[in-house]
């Protein structure tokens, strides 16, 4: 039995796909490298879109593609699938299905979230139908109920893939684990945080309204700033940094804490991205905590539960409570916030959560092949 992983080209020439779109190509290559780590090999594939490929040419490139798989290997492969069209992941599925191999998702991104962040209620015929004719909907439904083994960010988003699968009459398979905070690959050598360097937040200051609600003195580094977003800042401690490459971010983050924070209004968290912030830990928590800075998230948020448990930050209920929760943090609370952080960053960088997480669905399903073969 052996490992792999489906990694996509997108050019012939030296690139990675979507390394310029956010995060995306950052924590995609992440994954790769964490699982070549624990001895995964790779399966290599091209981005190309042609819809309408006969089925012979098409077979004949999947078989090319996955000739070496055997029986009861694992083929780990990162969803959503990069533009490919839903034939060509229908006749994937059924020829790693066809080489008795297991093909588990790691899922990234749940698209259909975007215009169904909160599921209807089993009850609610009308809102059922509008969701299973969505185009993402159909697409989840359909691929995500064959996966062998899933990972996915969070328990809740497990609740939620399993509850949008039977609204839709599937099942999702019992093989199933998640990441926690997922990785981010660094190496990180910088002085020890402080308290009173402020708040980080990444993103552009005209997404973020509600910090220009904040109090007028209270520090904050904007990272990813656009060029129109100093016209807002008037009179605040607000410093703007444009965008810089992903894998440089961890060391220019700045300030104290890094908050975690998606709302189309103030105070409270508002809004479609924070509805989904109850099911996905967002790529900024790794980032902010592979460079050793406690962080500052949403109460009702998925990543709560680890920032809590692990002691790496502070909980807020909506933003107006957070001058307040800042003042309450003493040297000796920060430092110990720090030392946990310090505790927690290493096994960031390092891919901790995201191995772990893979180990653990691949156990699951070796287990259940050992008990069939021994009934």
């Amino acid at each position: 039995m052996a490992n792999y992983f489906l990694h996509f080209n997108a050019s012939s020439e030296p690139s990675y796909p979507f390394w310029e779109t956010g995060f995306v190509g950052k924590r995609l290559l992440n994954h790769e490298d964490f699982l070549l780590e624990i001895g995964f090999r790779v399966i290599d594939a091209f981005i190309y879109y042609w819809n309408d490929e006969p089925k012979d040419p098409l077979n004949a490139r999947l078989d090319a593609i996955l000739g070496g798989l055997q029986r009861h290997d694992c083929l780990v492969i990162q969803w959503p699938f990069p533009g490919m069209s839903e034939r060509w992941i229908e006749n994937f599925i059924d020829r790693v299905h066809a080489f008795n191999t297991n093909a588990i998702f790691l899922v990234n991104d749940i698209q259909s979230m975007n215009n169904f962040p909160e599921l209807p209620e089993a009850s609610d015929q009308e809102k059922i139908d509008t969701l299973l004719k969505d185009p993402d909907v159909i697409s989840e439904v359909k691929f995500l109920s064959r996966a062998d083994g899933l990972i996915v960010s969070s328990p809740q988003m497990a609740d939620h893939i399993t509850k949008e699968l039977a609204l839709a009459g599937k099942k999702v398979t019992s093989n199933i684990t998640w990441l926690g905070p997922d990785g981010y690959e660094a190496n990180y050598f910088q002085s020890t945080r402080h308290l009173d360097q402020g708040i980080d937040f990444v993103g552009t200051l005209a997404e973020a309204s509600f910090l220009l609600e904040l109090p007028h003195e209270l520090k904050i580094n904007v990272h990813g700033a656009a060029p129109d977003d100093q016209s807002l800042v008037e009179d605040r401690d607000i410093h703007l940094h444009p965008r810089v490459d992903v894998e440089a971010a961890p060391q220019l983050l700045q300030g104290s804490y890094g908050l975690i924070w998606h709302s189309d209004q103030y105070p409270e968290a508002h809004g479609t991205a924070s509805k989904i912030d109850k099911y996905t830990l967002p790529i900024e928590l790794a980032l902010f905590l592979s460079a050793n800075e406690p962080v500052i998230v949403w109460s009702q948020a998925a990543a709560a539960n680890f920032v809590q448990a692990n002691g790496v930050g502070i909980l807020i209920d909506s933003l107006d409570q957070l001058p307040q929760k800042l003042a309450a943090i003493d040297e000796q609370a920060y430092e110990k916030m720090i030392v946990n952080a310090q505790r927690i960053s290493p096994l960031i960088r390092d891919g901790f959560f995201v191995k772990q997480a893979t180990l653990n669905v691949i156990g699951k399903i070796y287990n259940k092949a050992e008990s069939a073969s021994g009934d």
